[in-house]
């Protein structure tokens, strides 16, 4: 029997730190689909032969929106059909916020972000940060 090996995704929780304030609360960074500018995902991608989790968010963060990531930790897993993806919560970056690629990269609030192409996903992701906040 042969067996599929599952392909690797990582994305990136990226939000503006303010003092006090709940990450659910707080402004995410949001990327939306090529073709649809309404619907907004967490920044990252595929990751490529070869490459760490950790680098392919590093990497994809970078060309989605401009941002060098300098610090990040592992904050999520989910298998999705044939993708494990990985979340990383950002707790250090710099930069500006620019784009080349065809998406609007603006920042928008967890809502926004449930309502966007991976609504269960996203909510996973939510019962985790208040799980991880108890």
């Amino acid at each position: 029997m042969e067996t599929k090996k599952a392909k690797l995704a990582a994305t990136a929780l990226i939000y503006q730190q303010q003092e006090g304030a709940k990450i659910m609360d707080s402004k995410l960074l949001g990327v939306s689909r090529k073709d649809n500018h309404k619907l907004f995902g967490l920044p990252g991608g595929k990751v490529d032969e070869g490459e760490t989790t950790y680098d392919a968010m590093v990497r994809e963060v970078k060309e989605e929106t401009g941002i060098d990531v300098l610090s990040a930790q592992p904050i999520y897993f989910r298998e999705d059909g044939e993708f494990l993806a990985v979340v990383f919560l950002v707790t250090k970056w710099e930069g500006e916020v620019a784009t080349t690629e065809s998406g609007v990269v603006d920042w928008i609030t967890f809502e926004e972000l449930k309502q966007g192409s991976f609504p269960e996903y996203n909510s996973k992701l939510e019962e985790q940060l208040n799980f991880l906040k108890r």
